[in-house]
């Protein structure tokens, strides 16, 4: 078992190179932070419980994962307010974004809802369920009927084809 400077020592040094990884995933500073703290906890939590015989790979493999969880949150997020966009502009906010800000906001939900619509019916099928729905891989292959490589093959295609649309740099 590793001792709790050991894991210190470890998250302390890598901490920066954590962040950017993160950030490259989820695309917003504040989430890979948040994302690094909830992985910290995690990772010495599972280090009281098991002897970890790679603690950088294994707090890197969780701060991926709570990182991807992150991005799907968000892109979940975008997906609901682009089906209601109505109810965005009656949202009272003091932290509202500026009117640049929603009029940038606003073609980007376009250029989203158009790259999803050049997709295939079934790949639209499969984002929706594990985006909007938050359904996992396992279930989205089921619904379809199709492999869990298939169902993974699907929801990586419509992100890519989506990412691709909005120009956005590809996320590792």
């Amino acid at each position: 078992m590793h001792s709790h400077n050991e894991l210190l020592s470890i998250y302390d040094r890598n901490r920066d190179e954590l962040v950017r990884f993160s950030m490259s995933i989820v695309g917003d500073m504040a989430a890979a932070e948040d994302v690094l703290q909830e992985a910290w906890m995690k990772f010495v939590r599972a280090a009281r419980k098991q002897h970890i015989e790679e603690p950088l790979a294994y707090l890197r493999t969780i701060v991926r994962t709570l990182s991807l969880d992150a991005r799907r949150k968000i892109a979940r997020d975008t997906l609901r307010v682009v089906q209601d966009s109505t109810a965005l502009a009656e949202v009272v906010d003091p932290l509202r974004p500026g009117p640049e800000q929603i009029a940038i906001d606003r073609n980007e939900i376009a250029l989203l809802r158009q790259a999803i619509a050049e997709l295939p019916d079934r790949t639209q099928r499969a984002l929706k369920l594990y985006w909007q729905e938050e359904r996992t891989l396992r279930d989205v292959a089921a619904a379809l009927d199709v492999s869990l490589g298939q169902a993974h093959a699907l929801v990586k295609h419509g992100v890519e084809h989506c990412r691709q649309r909005l120009n956005r740099p590809k996320m590792h």
